[in-house]
């Protein structure tokens, strides 16, 4: 009797434990999802541009071909000023018109700008898709025009028009989600995430790789200054004392609501910023991108050489920010950068380090 009644706790108590295991997984599952769903999308496309041979730099300046790394990290840093100081510029410009009271003029802004770069990220990677299946040969298609069988996409550069005017569709559409009422939390989740993986696919695969190291490491220092002592400190503190209603006038917009909160991926618990979504995505989409250039000699196991331990690493530092935020810091807004991105720059660079060296 003690064995039976022993065996049949056992037996009790293991599909509960499993299923308490479970709901966790499940839990962990949920709270990494919006990170690593936009990496993943990011990493495809990254991934797709590398099999379209797309060779677009960003780059006002670019090193010589014998100037080696202090060349290359030279160019870098030059770019990553000229890209970070509109940035820096449009932060205050943002306060400015918050103090104005003109909400409703930043979310015209933002709307706008978010529909048109979609657009034209989509038109760019529409454009290497059809320019991709243009040149290859490994498929047919039956053409009733020319009564044969064709084994190319008859394609040409004047399609680009037809490309950019489909993707400003597609982006409005998809900014409809983030912007406009009567979308679900989740929709608008969705959308963020869609967004943030298309800005950050493209900058992953136009940006040169000292650029995208530069440019995070810069980014996640502004991050810092910006939440604790600059412009993302005054519009918190604005919103907080009442101090962001606005008059009544033709831009204004007599709302509580906050210009921001629409561009915040809201778990629930706690937000992030499309801007967080956007360079985790970027900095997990390049590593991928950066990593077939090892292929040809070494292999097809590159790809998760690099890509995997970056990822983990922004995983690490995400979930560490969260913490702090939700449990320890006693605070109610923390920089979302820094330590995601510190973790997978210095990862990456120990893993082009290992790559360059070692193997």
């Amino acid at each position: 009797m003690n064995g039976g009644c022993f065996l049949g706790m056992g037996a009790f108590r293991y599909p509960m434990a499993l299923l308490g295991f479970q709901a966790r997984a499940v839990a962990v599952f949920r709270f990494f999802s919006p990170v690593l769903a936009v990496i993943f999308l990011a990493s495809v496309l990254a991934f797709f541009a590398t099999l379209s041979q797309t060779q677009v730099e960003a780059a006002v300046f670019t090193p010589d071909e014998d100037s080696g790394a202090v060349g290359n990290a030279g160019a870098g840093l030059g770019n990553t000023l000229l890209f970070i100081l509109p940035a820096v510029l449009g932060s205050f410009g943002i306060v400015y018109i918050i103090r104005k009271g003109k909400r409703r003029l930043l979310k015209y802004i933002f709307r706008g700008a978010l529909t048109l770069t979609t657009g034209i990220i989509l038109a760019f990677f529409m454009f290497k898709l059809m320019e991709f299946m243009s040149e290859r040969a490994w498929y047919t298609l039956y053409s009733p025009e020319f009564h044969t069988t064709i084994y190319t996409i008859p394609f040409s550069e004047y399609d680009m028009l037809g490309f950019m005017l489909g993707g400003i569709l597609a982006g409005y559409a998809v900014t409809s989600m983030v912007f406009s009422m009567g979308f679900r939390r989740t929709d608008r989740n969705g959308a963020l995430i869609m967004i943030s993986s298309l800005m950050g696919a493209f900058m992953a695969v136009i940006l040169p790789t000292w650029t995208v190291v530069f440019l995070l490491l810069a980014l996640a220092v502004w991050d810092i200054y910006a939440v604790f002592h600059g412009p993302i400190k005054d519009m918190v503190e604005m919103e907080m004392s009442g101090n962001m209603m606005a008059r009544w006038d033709p831009l204004g917009d007599d709302s509580d609501q906050f210009p921001f909160e629409n561009m915040t991926y809201d778990a629930g618990s706690w937000q992030l910023g499309i801007g967080d979504l956007v360079f985790y995505s970027m900095l997990g989409a390049h590593s991928l991108f950066y990593s077939t250039t090892y292929i040809a000699d070494k292999g097809w196991w590159m790809l998760p050489f690099f890509f995997v331990p970056v990822v983990m690493a922004i995983l690490i530092g995400f979930a560490y920010t969260i913490y702090r935020l939700t449990k320890g810091s006693g605070t109610s807004i923390l920089p979302g950068l820094p330590i995601p991105m510190f973790l997978g720059v210095l990862v990456f660079g120990m893993m082009m380090a290992i790559a360059r060296w070692a193997l």
